[in-house]
């Protein structure tokens, strides 16, 4: 996996870094639109959304 900050990470997917803290803890689950990019990023790296 690529490592990236979360406030990075965040600005990729439009979302709060407080958010992907969230999904890092494992206290929200990513949804919709998230997961669909989530999914992507995983298969293809970050460059695939940016």
């Amino acid at each position: 996996a690529e490592h990236v900050s979360q406030p990075v990470f965040a600005r990729y997917l439009n979302v709060s870094k407080n958010l992907v803290s969230d999904w890092e803890r494992g206290a929200k689950k990513p949804g919709g639109p998230a997961l669909r990019l989530l999914s992507i990023i995983q298969r293809n790296g970050l460059d695939a959304v940016a």
